[in-house]
């Protein structure tokens, strides 16, 4: 009984024995799974002719200066002169700079407390007093794939997420800055310094989903951008034909825009509920047409008038669209009898609405 005792004990270590390079293995393979953060600089790129569209471009008032302290560490000064703007553009408290008419850029030039040096250029405007917004960003690969970062909020900060905008690619529109971005397929999570001077991205780990849009309109789509209720999460899907990765949750259609030819119409939340992405399911949105329209109207006998500017067209998820203007022409209105059903007279704007 001894021997056999023994001859076990010797069976159990030569199975533990045998088992541990596989499971050393398994350890090596775990941790060559794991990625590490990969942090690379950002580069200030000045755009000479803006042609990005942000959700939600704002021009700030400039009144005596650009007030970059809190973010950049430093501020340039700005005066009227009678109805020009002067700037102290590299902030060394001398006026070196003047913009005359009604739009200019300018590119200031500072250096943080750390003694890293930088640009921030604006566009000017003069509408009721001179108001800037950013006329650059801040830029990246990720991927081979361009990243840019802009300060849509004036404040100087290139880490505001939610607020501030991003394009991924050689897209012209721009999301809101979110802590997930898609490239080429692969969602990283994003952290971006203050300053604009690095980011920091990593592979996405929590759940995702896939999320398609559905579009029925025969017009291009320019732009669409969609928000995480809790402003975390921000995706421009106007080039995500087969649909796109995003992190689990709740959604809203935001703002976007549409284009034939020339023409240009945008559309914007109105009354478009929440959109919910589960795990590892796919979710298709559908929105465009067929589109609704309420209006205003006023009755004098058996004339009835109404007005362009007091029509509100919806679309199929609640989206509310802008100068609205379907193909160039005027829509049809037409207006029944409500107990009998019965047409009673149809209305057009003259010309395109």
């Amino acid at each position: 009984m001894q021997a056999e005792r023994k001859w076990f004990s010797w069976l159990v270590l030569a199975l533990v024995a045998s088992a541990l390079p596989v499971m050393a293995q398994d350890s090596a393979a775990l941790e060559t799974t794991v990625s590490e953060p990969t942090t690379q600089d950002l580069d200030y790129r000045t755009h000479r002719k803006w042609k990005l569209s942000l959700p939600a471009e704002t021009f700030s008032p400039v009144g005596v200066g650009f007030p970059f302290e809190q973010s950049l560490g430093q501020r340039f000064a700005a005066k009227i002169e009678g109805t020009a703007l002067v700037i102290d553009s590299d902030g060394d408290g001398t006026f070196d700079v003047k913009v005359e008419g009604t739009e200019g850029r300018v590119t200031l030039k500072g250096k943080t407390p750390a003694g890293r040096t930088f640009s921030y250029a604006v566009r000017l405007v003069e509408k009721g007093g001179w108001h800037f917004a950013a006329g650059g960003a801040a830029t990246t690969k990720i991927n081979g794939v361009r990243i840019q970062i802009i300060d849509q909020n004036n404040n100087g900060s290139y880490a505001d997420y939610g607020v501030d905008a991003l394009v991924v690619g050689r897209s012209k529109a721009a999301s809101f800055l979110s802590k997930a971005v898609s490239v080429g397929g692969t969602l990283y999570e994003i952290d971006v310094a203050k300053n604009g001077s690095k980011i920091t991205y990593t592979p996405y780990t929590g759940q995702t989903g896939t999320l398609k849009l559905d579009v029925d309109t025969k017009a291009k789509v320019l732009g669409a951008v969609l928000k995480s209720v809790d402003g975390q999460y921000s995706f421009e899907m106007s080039r995500a034909k087969a649909g796109l990765s995003v992190p689990a949750g709740d959604y809203v259609a935001h703002s976007g825009e549409l284009g034939i030819g020339a023409n240009r119409m945008k559309f914007v939340r109105g009354r478009s509920k929440p959109m919910t992405v589960t795990a590892d399911k796919p979710l298709v949105v559908g929105w465009g047409g067929p589109v609704k329209a309420e209006f205003d109207y006023q009755r004098q006998g058996d004339k009835v008038g109404l007005s362009p500017n007091a029509v509100w067209y919806y679309g199929t998820q609640g989206e509310q669209y802008l100068a609205f203007k379907p193909l160039g022409k005027s829509p049809k209105f037409t207006f029944t009898n409500r107990k009998t059903g019965r047409e009673i007279a149809t209305a057009y704007f003259p010309g395109t609405c």
